[in-house]
Order: structure tokens, then sequence, then C-alpha cells
């Protein structure tokens, strides 16, 4: 057999004896023995005065017991206390076979509940529960922990304690259901009713907790009854008056307002316990609709049920209501008596809407109640009396204290004044209420000036304030008044102030209007006050505050007036149409000015921020606008418009201007100032202040300044004075190195200055310089002195493709100066090249720079010359030169001029001379190579040729250095020379020579040929002649051959072609019989050169054999001028 119907046999056999037990119960089952039960239960439980009609047992759906008629009688008064058609109580099967049977569940449908409290406090419900027997079964048996549901109920509730008459309320459609009955704890429940008063309708419903309901039982059986019931429920209720009334009488408030009228719907939070004394009430988010009012709130009462009055507080907002309904809608004493008479006055009346309020107090005699909070007063009246009149329309926010009431944000209509703005006071003291008020209407700026006269009394005629004018706008009249409510006709006039808006005004003084005038204007009869008036004086905008005293002559003593001026209002406020102040000054600043004495002959001090400026002083200062400073000032002014400044100081950022003089402003400008710099440390400059064009880095710089003139062009003022610069660092466009180390002394005088003192150090230079500049403040015109201890040429000649380190400076002098210096450099140098007393005549004008009597010495030889250099700004320059050198060793120019690459390649010694003329400029796209033109002669002399590309590679292709070994040492010393010259031509990108001479011990070579510049190509032709005791041995050269010419004459010689780059050039040895068959070109003049070179010396000695060839040999050519050589150019 398996498990599972081994398990279902138990479970059968219990099925089996139920089914036999139920079976015998039933059989044995007697309806009367449970109704005798039944009846013997509840005579246990309410005494002998419970009256049960039929009592009815029912098994189906489950176990129940339905009592029909069940009435409860008074034992006392023999009245019924609880009367129900039905009751039904729900048992389970094993309450039959209990000595009691206890209800799980009681239902109870058209139930009538009489409730009555004597004057003693006893309720009548209380002599039902009493036990009259110690066997009494307990009330709590029948209902503790059971569900009650109760239907179609009624409550007839009557209450004689502490009252004149009995309290009286019945209530119908009585629905209560409670899941769980609990005497000493929380029971929650589900309650609603309807009140059946005649013509209302009042219905309640709540739901919540009851806490503790045992206390009402108050037997003293029972434990924990000790403790005081309570609830916490929500509650929904839409009552009539009488019933709103009746519900406030039972909780013994009386205060209720009779101005309830109408029905009344009320929402909220209700919390009824047990307080310190008594019951406490509280009620939040209360919801209150009338007829007359609607209002929020949150109501706290507290000794609830006791002998006194309790005590009350709350908070509350409203929907508007008529100010004349508040005694009737609030409680008797929240609202002062004096406030009550003028509402019945209607002094005061209008809507007020609860916007925040509180109430506290109580009816007791040593109690009163107290109002507080912000309300809103809309279609209000204040009346003044008849001699004032009335504010109507008004609209206002009211604020209640203890003692005062204030409004504020007054709107209305002022009899033909329309109120804007207002505010206003009562306060409460042992006179009665006392009314401060202001309020004010807008008036037109034109009628303002007699409004004020007729307010504060003025009526002294002529005065400089009448030329204070209105113009056009209008602004806010404030009037104020003040005195008793309680008495309208004793409320007096106390001030008034004008707040203009916007609106234009003419000022005495100024010759433009002042528009956009707003502030407060305070008039009394012997003074104007200024408190924060703002306008505009064109662009510019000020703020004016302080009082002017129009006692006698009009004077001030306290007049401030600050605000933002605007560039372009400086000339019309100093009523200089020709001031030239947009030139010099832009941007908007703040200004503060204190003005004090009498308005004909004021003296001001003042301040104006430099902030927002922006200052230009060509070549002098420039100041942004974002950089802060001040300008501050003492100035009389008289009535002939003269400005006398007693002090002036410009400060800026390390820098500081004081000065002082005299102005005169009419249709121009005259001035007489004298102007004071303090030390100046550049270095510590901010960097977005540019003084004399941020050309002084380092350095301190002071000095005095005198300035006379007229107008607004400072190049046309004097100036006189002494300026000094020590120790300064100065940067120039163009220049990549600072000048350092620069000391300047400079003394004014008109427009021209006298350089006392000048030295600068640039990089290796050193120079100083002195003399006179004329005109200085316009087209400088310069007579100097310039002498150096030490000065590089590099920074006058192009540096890595680049311009030179001066070009832009000397761009500048050139085109904007005349110059004319004496040079003198005890030391000068241009890289390896050492230049002692150079000296040299500098004129410089119009863009052109020329150097004259150029003189120098350089080791033992000298240098001579002049340079012309056309430099017109940001163009290409052109330069002619004339030179003359002479004995100068070749190895120091060659260090100079070559690179370590070409060096390691070409290499000569020697001593060189060499003059001629040279000119190019640099507006070919090719370079300057295309532009040169000149000719140059040059000579060598005892020299040796240690490398080179060109004669050495000859010598080995003749094989020299092997021939030679061990007389002449070729590649260690060199080869030898006694002297080389030649005379070369310079144009169009091109070098050419027709009498290149080498004589040397060993060998004469002659040369002819040409050198491309631009294309880098070399083309010679070089004839090489054994001379001297070696003539023999080089005879067995196999390149050297014996050439005759016609005269029969043997030359031994060998020719070169030389073709290609300079630096790598193609050297090949000349076939000898297309030598002899005849040369040409430069081959030709080679071999010429030689044959005169070699056959010179017997011309020289036998000169009667060669005339016949002289004569026939061509006159040279003469040779142009270097002047008319350079005037192509």
């Amino acid at each position: 057999m398996s498990s599972k119907r081994k398990s279902l046999i138990p479970t059968l056999l219990l099925i089996m004896v139920v089914c036999v037990v139920g079976v015998v119960y039933l059989a044995t089952f007697r309806t009367e023995d449970v109704q005798v039960v039944v009846r013997d239960l509840v005579a246990r439980s309410f005494g002998e005065h419970v009256v049960i009609e039929r009592i009815q047992v029912g098994f189906f759906p489950y176990p129940h017991l339905d009592l029909k008629n069940v009435s409860i009688q008074n034992p006392e008064q023999g009245t019924p206390v609880f009367q129900a058609k039905h009751v039904q109580l729900d048992l389970n099967f094993l309450s039959f076979v209990q000595d009691i049977p206890m209800p799980h569940a009681l239902i109870i449908e058209h139930s009538v509940f009489n409730l009555r409290r004597d004057e003693n406090g006893q309720w009548n419900y209380l002599n039902v529960l009493q036990g009259e027997s110690p066997d009494q079964v307990e009330i709590g048996a029948w209902l503790l922990g059971r569900s009650l549901k109760l239907t179609n109920g009624t409550v007839h509730l009557e209450d004689q304690y502490r009252r004149e008459s009995a309290f009286i309320i019945h209530a119908e459609d009585v629905e209560l259901q409670v899941e769980q009955l609990v005497w000493d704890g929380p029971t929650e429940m589900l309650l609603s009713a309807r009140f059946s008063e005649e013509g209302t309708g009042s219905m309640l419903s709540a739901y919540g907790t009851l806490q503790d309901i045992g206390g009402f039982l108050k037997d003293g059986n029972t434990p924990g009854r000790d403790s005081s019931p309570q609830f916490d429920v929500h509650t929904r209720m839409d009552l009539a008056r009488e019933t709103l009334v009746q519900c406030a009488n039972f909780f013994d408030v009386h205060e209720v307002p009779i101005g309830f009228q109408g029905r009344t719907k009320v929402q909220g939070h209700l919390h009824f316990a047990p307080g310190i004394e008594g019951y406490d009430l509280s009620v939040s988010d209360l919801v209150v609709l009338t007829d007359s009012i609607d209002l929020n709130s949150e109501i706290s009462v507290k000794g609830l049920w006791l002998p006194e009055p309790p005590t009350f507080s709350g908070q509350w907002s409203s929907a508007p209501v008529a100010i004349q309904h508040l005694p009737q809608l609030l409680p008797e004493g929240l609202i002062p008596s004096e406030l009550s008479d003028a509402i019945h006055r209607q002094s005061v009346s209008g809507k007020i809407q609860a916007v925040s309020a509180t109430f506290t107090g109580s009816s007791r005699k040593e109690a009163s109640y107290t109002l507080k909070g912000k309300f809103q007063l809309s279609e209000g009246k204040l009346d003044f009396g008849p001699k004032l009149g009335a504010v109507k329309e008004m609209t206002c926010t009211i604020t209640v204290g203890t003692d005062e009431i204030r409004f504020f944000d007054f709107h209305g209509q002022y009899e033909e004044l329309p109120v804007t703005q207002g505010e206003g006071m009562i306060v409460f003291d042992e006179q009665g209420p006392w009314l401060t008020t202001e309020f004010g209407g807008r008036v037109s700026a034109s009628k303002i000036i007699g409004l004020m006269q007729t307010i504060a009394g003025w009526h002294v005629p002529q005065r400089p304030e009448e030329a204070l004018q209105g113009k056009a706008g209008s602004g806010l009249l404030m009037l104020r008044f003040a005195g008793p409510l309680k008495d309208p006709q004793a409320i007096a006039f106390q001030s008034a102030e004008y707040h203009p808006e916007r609106i234009a005004m003419q000022l005495p003084g100024l010759r433009m209007i002042l528009t956009q005038v707003e502030g407060i204007f305070a008039i009394s009869e012997n003074h104007l006050r200024f408190e924060n008036v703002t306008g505009l004086y064109g662009d510019s905008d000020f703020h004016i505050q302080g009082a002017i005293d129009l006692e006698g002559e009009s004077y001030t003593d306290d007049l401030r007036i600050q605000g933002h001026f605007s560039d372009r209002d400086l000339r019309t406020l100093l009523s200089v149409p020709a001031l030239p102040t947009q030139e010099i000054i832009s941007g908007r600043s703040q200004y503060l000015l204190m003005v004090a004495g009498q308005l004909r002959n004021p003296s001001v001090k003042g301040r104006i921020s430099l902030q927002g400026l922006e200052i230009h002083l060509p070549g002098i200062l420039s100041k942004p606008s974002s950089l802060a400073g001040n300008l501050d000032f003492h100035v009389r002014i008289d009535n002939k418009r003269q400005f006398t400044f007693d002090s002036m100081a410009l400060s800026l950022p390390s820098i500081r201007f004081a000065g002082k003089g005299k102005f005169h402003y009419d249709q121009t400008l005259t001035f007489n100032a004298s102007l004071t710099a303090e030390p100046i440390r550049f270095e510590s400059l901010p960097p977005d202040l540019e003084l004399f064009e941020k050309t002084i880095s380092s350095g301190i710089m002071e000095g005095v300044v005198h300035l006379r003139g007229t107008g607004g062009d400072w190049r046309s003022w004097s100036k006189s004075g002494q300026v000094t610069l020590t120790d300064g660092v100065v940067n120039i466009e163009g220049i990549r190195s600072p000048i350092s180390r620069v000391a300047l002394q400079v003394k004014l005088a008109g427009h021209a200055a006298e350089l006392k003192r000048l030295q600068w150090n640039l990089e290796k230079s050193q120079t100083q310089a002195k003399g006179f500049i004329l005109t200085w403040d316009s087209r400088p015109n310069m007579k100097l002195s310039l002498t150096a201890t030490r000065f590089d040429l590099d920074l006058l000649l192009p540096r890595d493709k680049q311009r030179s380190p001066l070009r832009e400076l000397l761009e500048t002098i050139a085109n904007t100066a005349k110059v004319s210096a004496k040079l003198q450099f005890n030391r000068a140098s241009y890289r390896n090249l050492k230049i002692r007393n150079l000296s040299g005549q500098l004129n410089m004008n119009k863009g052109i720079i020329r150097i004259d009597r150029i003189r120098g010495k350089a080791d033992n030889g000298t240098i001579q010359g002049r340079v012309s250099v056309n430099l017109p700004v940001q163009q290409p320059a052109a330069v002619k030169t004339w030179f003359s050198i002479n004995s100068i060793p070749l190895l120091t120019l060659e260090k100079t001029l070559l690179d370590t690459q070409a060096l390691d390649k070409q290499l000569m010694t020697g001593l060189m001379t060499m003059d001629g003329a040279l000119q190019g400029h640099g507006r070919n796209p090719l370079g300057v190579l295309p532009t040169l033109k000149g000719r140059l002669k040059l000579t060598i002399k005892d020299g040796r040729i240690k490398r080179g590309v060109v004669i050495p590679k000859i010598l080995a292709i003749m094989n020299l250095p092997n021939m030679l070994r061990g007389k002449v040492d070729l590649e260690k010393d060199g080869y030898p020379f006694d002297r080389q010259s030649g005379t070369f031509a310079i144009a169009d990108g091109q070098i050419v020579s027709t009498d290149m001479v080498m004589d040397g011990p060993v060998v004469k070579m002659t040369a002819a040929g040409q050198y491309n510049l631009v294309n880098d190509d070399l083309d010679v032709v070089t004839a090489v002649s054994p001379l001297g005791s070696y003539f023999k041995l080089l005879q067995e050269i196999p390149l050297v051959h014996l050439l005759l010419d016609d005269e029969e004459q043997g030359i031994n010689l060998a020719m070169f072609s030389v073709k290609g780059p300079f630096r790598n050039p193609a050297i090949e040895p000349l076939v000898m019989e297309s030598v002899a068959v005849g040369l040409k070109g430069f081959g030709k003049l080679a071999l010429s050169i030689l044959k005169n070179t070699i056959t010179l010396p017997q011309k020289i000695l036998f000169p009667d054999d060669n005339k016949e060839a002289g004569a026939s040999s061509p006159e040279p050519q003469k040779q142009e001028s270097e002047d008319t050589f350079m005037e192509t150019y």
C-alpha cells in the first residue's frame, strides 16, 4: 500500500467522528435552552431593565442569535436609554457548549440612544451599566474585542450640566462601524450622521481613532478604565448655523460669532484629549466655508468642560469680507473699541482679506483677546475729515500688532491726486488711536516748483533756485499727515517729498538740461534736500546727495555729486567746443564731487576714477580702460568761468603726477600749469599700462614740466623743465635685444631740448650721445655727438637672412627726423674684424642715411670710405658705397666673412688692398645679387695658398707637390706667392675679370673669366708657366710645352679650363695643339696676360725693341669715376 493511501485513512476517520458528533448535537439541541441562557446573560449584564421581545437561533450560514425589539430602561427614571428593532450576535459553534455564549460581532439596526446628563454631571447610561449584584456580568463581556456595526441609528442628547437651559441635539441616520472594540486602547471607527434640526439638514462624517473609551463608563470595575477617553479623527461637516452654535455650546465654547449666517461647511482633523486642566481640542487643516466668509484655519481650545471658559488660539486666512461685518464675524474683544468706532462711523471702510492671522485669548475676566496678522484691504476708504478730504478706492496691505496697525502698499484716489504709493500706522495709546500716514500722487515737473512754493511757503522772489526749472515729465509727490483718528479735523500736514520719475530739469550753471532725473526732493520751509537724486547729463549719469540752505544767499556745505561721466559730455560740461578731449580721453568713468560754499562761487573737491577711461597721449601715455587709477583735485570756480586748481594729482599704479595751475574756459582753452612726476619705476608698472609706448621696461624716471598754452594740441604748448632716467632698459621695436643701462638727462626749453646726457648699452656696444634736439615735439632736428667705447657693427647688418637689429629704429628715425651727428668709436668690431678709431659724419633725412669721411684702422691697415643707404619704411633698402682698404690681413677678413665649412676648403694668407665702388638693392625677387653693380681692384701681397678649390687643384694636376718634394712642402706650408692682383667688374649678377695675375717663386699664373653670382657658375681659363730656379725642373712636367708666337719668342706654359660651381669646379687641361692653332675668349686673354707678364721686364729694360709693338697696342679705357658710376643708381 502506498504512503498516500496510508495517510488518507486517519483523515477519513476524523471526518466521520465530527459528523457523528454534529448529528448527535443537533438531535439533542433545544432552542428554548439557548433562549433561557441568553436572557439570563442579558439580565446579569444590564439588570432586570432589559426587554427582549424575541430571540431566534440560526446556524446558517454561521451560528448567530437574532434579538428582536430590544429595550434597555433607566432604572431610576424608567425611561428607555437604548432601543433597537434588531440586534444580531454572530457566534461560533463552540459558543453553544459554553455557559455564557459570547458573540464575536454585533450588528445593531434601527436603534435609538437617549443620552442625558443631569445638573450634577451624571449620565443616565451609567445607571444601566453599574452592577446591582456582585455576580452581574460586565457590559465589556459583550463588547470587548468585538466588532460593532450600527446602522440607521438615532441619537438624542440632552445636557443640563452647568447650563441655564438644557442643551439638546438630535442626530439621525447614524452609521457606526468598529472593527474591534477596545476599552483601554485604540479603537478604529467610522461614523456618519445627520442632524435633524428643522430645515437644516446638517451632516457629519468622521473616521479615526477612539482611545480609552472605557473611561466613559467610570464604574471602576474594569481594569484601565481610570484612563480618560480621547479621540483623533478626520471630520467633514455641513452644518446650519443653529447646529454650529449647538456644537460650540456642547464644548462650552460660547464665543462663536453670531454673524455666521446660512450654512457652514467644515473640514479638518480633530484631536480631543485630556489636557493639563479639563480637555483640549485642536483642529488642524480646517477649512470653513460659509455664506459670509471662507477661511482656512488651525484652532486650539484648552480647558474644555471646566467651570471657567476655555482659552482659544488659532491661525487663519480668509477670502475678502466687508469691514462692517468684522464685529459680527469675530468674537467680541478681538477688535479694539476705538477701531470699532471708526468702522461704525465709516471713517474706515472697505473689504478686508486675512492673508495670515492669529488670535489668542479667553472670555475670562482676567484675560483678553489678541489679534495679529497680515490682511489685504480693497475698495477701502480713509477719511481725514472735511478739511483734508478722504482717500478713496484704497487698496493696501495691513499688519495688525499688539498696540498698532500698519498699512503699506497704499493705492487709491486722494481728491484729484491718484495715489500710487503710501504707508501709514495707527498707534493705540491712552489718548486714543493716533494716525500717521504718507501717500503720494503724480505731479508734472513743470508745476513742481510752484507747488513747492505753495506747500513750503516760499515767497521770496529772484533767488538762484528759481533757475531750477522742470522741463518735462512728472513725478510722485509724497504728502505726510498725522493726527488723532477719532478727530479727523485735528489731522494736519507735516511735510512733502517729490519723487521725480525720469523728468527733465534745468540746473543753474549748466548749458544742457538734466534728463531722466529720479530720486527724492525733500521740501521744508528753509531747506531743499536732495536724497539719492539721479539722472543723466547727456550720456553721463549723476547722483546728488545733500542740502541747500535757502536762508539769505543760497549756500551749501555738504552737497555731494557722484556718478559716471562720458568723454563726449566733457566738452559741453566745460563749455569749450574746441577742446579735443575725445582725442585724448574715451570711455566712461566714476567721479565724486564735494561742493561747498556759495552756489555762485563754489569750491569743489573731487576725485575721478580712471578705471573705465582709455587715455591716449601719443608717444607719452596709453592707459586701457580696465586699469584703475584716480585723478584728485581741489578747484575754485568763479563766475567768469576761471578754474583755479589748488592741487591736482594723477595716480596710476607705480605712477603719480602732481600739479597745480589756472585754466580759463571760453571759446578756447588757456592754461598755465606745472606738473611734477614722482620717481617712476618702470619695472613696477602693470603690463597693460604703456608709458612712452612701452619702450622703457626698467629704470627710474622723474622730472618737472611747466606747461603753458592755448587749445588742445599739446604739440603747440610751451614746455619747459627737466627729465631724467637712470639705469633704464629700453625695448625698441625691431631690435631683438634690449638697450640696457640707459642714462638720460634732458632739459626742455620751449620746443627745443638739450640732450645733456644719453648713454646706453646694446649687446656688446657701449654708446654715448649729447647735443640738441630742435622741434622735438613735432619733427625732431637733432645735432648730436655720438661716441662709443665699443661698437658692434653687426647691429647694422642683416643676420641669418633677417633684417638688421637696428633696421626698424633707423627707418623710423630716418623718416621722421633730421639728424646730423659726428661719430667717434674708439673700438668697433664686426665678427673677427677689429677696427680702431672709427670716425665719420652721419646725416639722416627723408629716409636716407649717409655716412661720409669714414676712417678707421684694422690691425696695421686702414679703412676709408663712405656709404649711402635709402631706407623706405617697410620696403627693401638700397645701398651705395665707396671704400678703400689698405694692408688688411686677408686671414682676418676670411674668418670674418666665411663660415667654418668654407674655411675648411679655402684658406689664403697675405695682406689685402682693395678699393672700389659697389651698389645694390633688395627690390629684385631673386635677391640682392642680380642688382649688384660696381668695380673692384684687388691686390694681395706676400701670401700663401693653404687650401683652395682652383689653384691647389691645378698644381696637383701638374704634379708640382711631388716634383718639389724635398725643396718646397706645398701640402704643409701652402703655395707661396708674391702678389695676386686683378680688376673685377660687377654687373647683371656677374663678376668679370680679364687681368687676374699671381706671381710666385715657383710659377706665374694668369687667368681671365667670369662668375655668375645668381647661378653659381664659374667659367675661367688660366695659364701657368714655371719660373725661377725651378724652371728646368718644371720643364719636365708633361703638361708644360713650349709655345712660339709670331716673333718666335718661346714660352713654356700649361693652360687649364675651370668651369662649374665655385666650391667644386671642374678643372681640365687644354690640349696644346688647340693652343697653337689659336685661342679665343678668356683663353686668349689669359695667354696674353701671361705673355705680357713674362715679357714686361724685358720691355721695361729694352724699351726701343718694343716701341713698334707699344705703338700698335690699344690705348686702355679710362675707368669711370665712382660718382659717375653711381649716377645711374
